[in-house]
This record gives structure tokens, sequence and C-alpha cells, in this order.
């Protein structure tokens, strides 16, 4: 508290000094020829001769703007819209002054700058930025057509495997966030959750490698931010969409937004009806002393789901600085699942000794919820600013799985050991968090920030099964498997951030300060495992602006990945008798140090971004697998020695005709993995390599093709690797009656080769796998907008206002 009370202390002091002696500047900016005023325009002041700014702020509906500065002196007001040529005007404040009119500032529309930004528009895929990069999901036809899943798998260096689990430059410690804030997004519910989110309603995808101070320390392979779609529009407008897939699946959705001066309120509401088929295969050979054994297995699987996802919010301008806003969204979620698998006993000749049927029967059912209060306030200098968040989610689901395992001998005849088991998952999560943030900049154009933040996390997973008493023709309750686990996380973080440049060099310092509680309570044997610890996670960036169009960029920052519930808890897995999945209650966080350096070169028709990078993570948190006599794994987790990872990422976007243009990227590292601690001598490495090429095609005015190809190359672990994956997705988009109606045709994995397989080894098995999920799949999509769809807004000013809407800026 007395460390709160300090910072509000501080942020008095700068609010009264800030006030002291204010003079008043105020004026209105409009078009030259038509008179009408220009909404968002960017009104600054800087002393004359010096390009420092002092105070400034955007014009309103009515194009009007007003601000303070602090004394008197010789100014220059600079006037920018895109668009428009800019505008400078040098005026007096005589000392004592109260007050400055600008008058009605008019500004002449640049021909050439329109042409060329309307052009950009129409290309622009992939945005770059010293620290990120922005991927605008709406010109991607095919990612638009399918889920948020669906758009991640077309990000570059981004990869989801059939599980869903999702990876950045080869690591799965990446962090997802949601409009700028932590999703709650983790473990297997990952891909759960964002399979309810349509891509139609994703604005960008922000990919950030190596996060600075300002963020949660969480995710040693980055950040994925998810920015949703928010209404910048005067009025009244909405859309209505609705969509057909192959598999088959049915989707629908509708949003509905109102804004003005005072208030800003956007809702939508989505609902998908999937239905999709899968297989796989396992083939494992056990060796002991005297003996070699085989287990083979064939699978084939059908779900059937029902999702329904609303979400609305609404912002209010109490005045020009401060805003309010509230935010909320709902999930629900059904889904039925029919697993067949066929077990083959085989021994060291390969002769079938028994096989069995295992038949699964699933449901699930889920909902969650979260809820947001934001607040924002900016001063007389708009960069200069205040904000506080408070978040809660709440979820809460139940897989009910009945298991039928039917036992044959060679013969094929029937043997009278039918197994029966019905397992009940109930399973809350709770996840709330409060922070504060302040932002203060000096007027050589230096930068202070700091910022307070307190996260919760509660995961509380029971398991119950009973299995079915042949001998008895009873129903028993199986205790030595029955459990329920509850792990708790307390994470209380400070940070203190410093930008300041020379010149063409900019840097940043930033340094934040974690101390982490946690706890894992097995209440069915009254065990408790309590993990404390404290870190400082300092981050650097530096960057060399060489001209307009060409920048060098480097950076570093440490991280941590701690282990979840799924990985924690000690009470096995039955899902698969004959793979055992055990968690580890003594598992330790995992740290990253990150390096990276980038160079950024703009040509007029072509880009480039090149990275170089290298990451070591000690303790890494990875898989390990044991088999015992009888041929059945055991997969649990392990803290390895270490593991270090270095590569080169090149992200290119190329303008050939003004009818085609293509944005391609290759991730190329080599991965040294050390497990001495667990085996001697167990070590592994790959080299490996991603790639990804997205052609656009402008075949008529209003109609766009895009073909995508992607190739994944193996990824490897200490027991093992996997195989290279490759797939081919395209799509079609055409507008009609004034872009008020969207009709989008796509087709992913065109040659249905999306199949995930790969080898393991221990030093009594060697196993090998292969799973595939119905990916080949046509989609007819339909958009029909309504309501006010323009205004003078421009999406090149949309960085005045990122941070709130829902992006990230680290400088």
């Amino acid at each position: 508290m007395k460390r709160f009370a300090g910072l509000l202390l501080f942020y008095t002091i700068f609010t009264v000094q800030a006030q002291m002696n204010a003079i008043n500047i105020a004026g209105a900016v409009g078009d030259s020829i038509s008179k009408k005023p220009i909404e968002f325009a960017a009104v600054t002041v800087t002393l004359q001769g010096d390009s420092s700014i002092i105070s400034g702020g955007i014009t309103d509906m009515d194009g009007k703007f007003r601000f303070t500065v602090n004394n008197s002196g010789n100014y220059t007001l600079h006037v920018n819209f895109i668009g428009y040529v800019e505008k400078h005007i040098n005026f007096n404040l005589p000392a004592g002054a109260p007050f400055y009119n600008a008058g009605m500032v008019q500004m002449v529309q640049d021909v050439n700058m329109l042409e060329s930004v309307n052009i950009q528009a129409e290309q622009s895929y992939l945005q770059g930025s010293i620290d990120k990069k922005v991927y605008n999901i709406d010109k991607d036809i095919v990612a638009s057509a399918g889920s948020a899943s669906d758009a991640l798998q077309t990000i570059p260096s981004v990869v989801i495997d059939i599980d869903g689990n999702i990876s950045l430059r080869g690591n799965e410690g990446v962090r997802i966030f949601i409009d700028g804030k932590p999703s709650g997004i983790v473990g297997t519910n990952m891909n759960a959750i964002l399979e309810q989110i349509p891509a139609s309603s994703i604005e960008s995808i922000e990919v950030i490698t190596n996060p600075s101070a300002r963020y949660e320390a969480e995710g040693n392979s980055g950040i994925i931010n998810i920015v949703l779609k928010r209404n910048k529009k005067i009025g009244l407008n909405g859309n209505i969409t609705a969509g057909v897939s192959t598999t088959p699946k049915y989707e629908g959705g509708a949003s509905l937004n109102f804004r003005n001066q005072k208030i800003n309120v956007y809702s939508n509401y989505s609902y998908t009806n999937d239905d999709r088929d899968g297989s796989g295969s396992v083939f494992r050979k056990t060796f002991e002393e005297d003996t070699t054994f085989f287990l083979n297995s064939l699978s084939n699987n059908n779900s059937k789901s029902q999702m329904h996802m609303a979400r609305a919010g609404m912002d209010y301008y109490i005045n020009k600085q401060n805003t309010i806003g509230i935010s909320g969204s709902f999930h629900t979620n059904t889904s039925e699942r029919l697993d067949i698998v066929n077990y083959s006993f085989l021994d060291l000749d390969s002769i079938e000794t028994a096989n069995s049927i295992r038949t699964t029967n699933s449901n699930n059912e889920g909902l969650s919820y979260n809820a947001g209060l934001t607040y924002r306030k900016t001063f007389l200098n708009p960069k200069q600013v205040l904000s506080a968040d408070a978040f809660y989610s709440y979820g809460d689901g139940n897989d009910l799985s009945d298991y039928n395992e039917e036992f044959f001998g060679v013969t094929d005849t029937t043997l009278n050991n039918l197994l029966l088991q019905s397992v009940s998952r109930p399973s809350i999560n709770k996840d709330m968090s409060i922070q504060s943030d302040y932002v203060h900049p000096f007027k050589n154009g230096n930068q202070f920030e700091t910022g307070l933040k307190y996260t919760k996390e509660i995961k509380d997973n029971t398991l119950y099964s009973e299995s079915f008493d042949n001998e008895t023709n009873m129903w028993m309750v199986d205790d030595s498997i029955n459990n329920q686990f509850v792990y708790t996380e307390d994470v209380i973080a400070a940070y203190l951030i410093w930008n300041s440049s020379i010149k063409k060099f900019g840097y940043q310092l930033g340094v934040r300060a974690e101390q982490t509680l946690t706890e894992s309570d097995l209440l069915t044997t009254d065990e408790t495992y309590n993990n404390n610890y404290f870190g400082l996670f300092p981050s650097v960036h530096l960057n060399y602006k060489f001209t307009e169009t060409a920048e060098l960029s480097a950076s570093y920052s440490r991280r941590v990945d701690r282990p979840n519930a799924w990985f924690l808890n000690p009470f096995p897995d039955y899902s698969d008798p004959y793979s055992f999945r055990i968690g580890n209650p003594y598992l330790e966080p995992e740290f990253e140090n990150a390096y990276d350096i980038s160079f950024v070169k703009e040509f007029k028709n072509h880009s480039i971004s090149a990275s170089v990078y290298y990451n070591k993570t000690l303790n890494e948190i990875s898989p390990y697998t044991t088999v015992n006599e009888e041929g059945i794994s055991y997969m649990t987790f392990q803290n390895y020695d270490n593991e270090e990872k270095y590569g080169v990422e090149l992200v290119g976007k190329n303008e050939f005709y003004k009818w085609w243009n293509v944005t391609s990227s290759v991730n190329f590292n080599q991965t040294l993995v050390d497990a001495n601690n667990l085996e001697a001598g167990l070590t592994n490495s790959q080299f490996t390599y991603n790639i990804r090429v997205m052609s656009f095609f402008q075949v008529l005015k209003q109609t766009s093709f895009q073909l995508t190809f992607s190739y994944n190359t193996p990824w490897t672990f200490a027991q093992g690797e996997s195989e290279p994956v490759y797939f081919v997705d395209a799509g079609l988009k055409s507008d009609f009656f004034q872009n008020k109606l969207s009709v989008n045709v796509s087709m992913s994995d065109i040659f249905n080769t999306r199949i995930w397989e790969g080898y393991s080894e221990g030093i009594n098995f060697y196993s090998e796998y292969s799973r595939k999920r119905q990916s080949q799949i046509g989609t007819l999509k339909l958009t029909y907008k309504f309501g006010q769809q323009d205004n003078n807004r421009r999406r090149g000013n949309r960085g005045m206002e990122e941070n709130y809407d829902g992006g990230m800026d680290m400088f």
C-alpha cells in the first residue's frame, strides 16, 4: 500500500505541475474545398525551431480542438491528417495571455497521397513495425471464412498442432491476448475457445516475439494479440453473416454498433454447428530382456459441437480527457464425440495373440463468461496517459465419457472380460486481474512508464469414475483413481520502463518484478505442494533508423513459463488404458533468455523484414515417456536441463503488379535439447524450417483470389521428432452492391495432406503415431453490412488510440 500511495503522489505532483499557468489553444480544422470539418486530425504544438512535441490533441466530430501549454513563447502549430498536405502555423504567446484562437485551419488535399493510400489499403495484409508484426485478417480470404484458430494457422512462424497447442518459432510457451489483455487461454482448452471466435470478428493479429517489461513475463516464446473489431464509425451500423461448410458446418452471426460524441456501443453474436471426422494410428514396439512384443491401434472418431458466443461493450467519453469502458462476453458449448479404437496385440514374430475394440462416447458441456472495466485519462499532452483495468473470467465445464472395451481371442471369439467404465471430469476455472499503468512524456522526447498488476488464477479439476463389476453385476466406485485437484496461482507485479532517443538512435530499458505464489492441493489425499518464487525480468530494445525506409533493431528479454494444472496433477488420466498420462506436482517453472536482431527495409513496391534470434530455456518442461514390462506407456512431464534454439526469420511483401502481390515468410532454426539430468546421453538436435507463401490476385475490381502454401518441417523433443506437415488453401471473395454484400468461397487443405505423424523412443520402446483431423473443407460465407459504413476517419490515424482499441504499442 505504501508503494501504491507513493505512485499516486507521484501522479498527483505531475498533474498539478502540468496545470499551472495553463494557456488555452483552440481552433478548428476543415477541408479547404468542401469546408466540412475533419474529424481525428492530429494537432500538435512545438517551440519554433524544436521538433519536441509540447502538447496536442485530436479534433472532434466538428473538427474542433482544444488543449493547453504552460508557458509563453514562440510556437508552431502542426496539423496533420492522412490524405492532406501537412499545415504549419507559427504564432506567439505573450506573457500573461490566457488564450490563443487558431481559427479555422483549412487543409488542402494531397491527390498523390490519397491515391497511394488507397492502393496500400487494398494490399496491406502485413504491417511491420520495429517491435511487432500486424496481420490484417480481413485481407486474408481463407482465414476470414473460418475461426480464430484458422486465422492463427495462416500467420508466419505460428503452428497449431492437432491438439490445438500453439507454437511460435517452434516454442509452445506463447501467450494469447485478446484486445491487449491476457485471455486466460492455456493448455488443452486453448483451441476450443479459439474455435468459438469467428475470424470475421477479428480486425488484426499482432505478433510480438520479444515483449517489453510492460507485459506479463509469462510465455517464453512471446505474445500473440488478437484484436477484435470495435466500432469506429459514427451512427448506427452492423452486419449479418451466414456460412456453410462441407464437414458439414453451419454458422451465423450478427453485430450491431452505435457511436456518437459521448458513447460507443458495440455488440456481436455468433453461432457455430460443426460435425467433423478424424482418425489415427499407433505402432509401439516394446523390448524386454527375453522377448519383444507389439501393440498396434487404429482409431476413428466423429465429433459434433454447437457453440454460442455473445460479446458487448460500451465506452463512455466523460470528456475529451476521460473515458470509461465496460465490456463482457459469454460462451456456451456442447459437444458429442464417438471414438472407436481397434487394438491388436502381437508377439515376437508379429503374430496376433489378442485384440480388442474400445468405444468411447463423450458428452461435453461448458460455459464461460468474462467482464472487464477500464478507465483511461489523457492529459494536456495526449501521450501522457493514466489507465486502470479490472478483469474477471469464469469457466465451468464437464466432460462425461463412457468407455466400453470388448476383448477377443485369436479366433475372434469373445472373451468374458468386458470392460465398462464411466468417467466424469467437471472443472471450474476462475481468473481475475487488476492493474494500473502510467505513461509520462517529457519535453525532450523521453518517456517514463510504470505500472502495477495483480492476477489470481484458480483451476479446480475433478475426476470421478465408476467401473462395472462383471462378477457382482454392479457399478463400483473407482476409489484408486478418483481425485480432485485445485491449483491456485497469485502473481504480484510491478514494472519500470524508460524510453529515449539520440537523433536516429532510440532505446528502451525496462525491468519487471514478479512475486509468484502457487499452491497445488490434491484434496482426495490431503496433499499440498507449494512453490513460491521471485523473479526479475529485464528487457532492452534498441533501434537505429538509417532512413525513413530502413531500420535496424535489437532486443533482449527474460521470460518465464509456469507449469499449468494439467502438467501438475499427479493422478493418471485413463482415457487410453495402454497409454497413461500423469502430471508432476514437483515441476519447476522454465526461464528463457531471448535475443533478437531485426532489419526492416521498405522499397517502392516491396519490403523485407529479416530477424536473427537466439533463445535459451532453462528447466525446459517437456513430455517424458516410459513403458513398463506389459507394454503400457506412462507419459509425464519433466524439467529438462535446457533447450537452445537459434534461427533466422524472413518476411517479405512484394507487389509484382497492381493486381498481384505476395506475402511470404520462412523461418529456419536449429534446436538443441539436453535432458542428461533424466538419462545419461539423452539429447537431441534438429534443423527445421517453416515456409508460408500467400499470393493475392485482384481478378476484377471487386473480386480477389488468394492461394496459400504452408510447409512445416519436423519439430524435435528429447525422445523423438515429428514428420513434416504441408498443405495448400485457396479462397475467392467478391463484393456487391457498393461493398454491402461480400461473398467468400474457400477451400482449406485442397490436397488433404495435413497429417500429424512422428515417432518417440526410449530405453525399452519405439513408437510411431499418425493422426488426422478432417481438414479438406469447402466453405461458403455471406456478409451483409448495413448502416453507416464510412466517415472521415482514415485507417492511417488509428495509432493515435491503438492501445485503447486493443492494440499493443511498445515504442
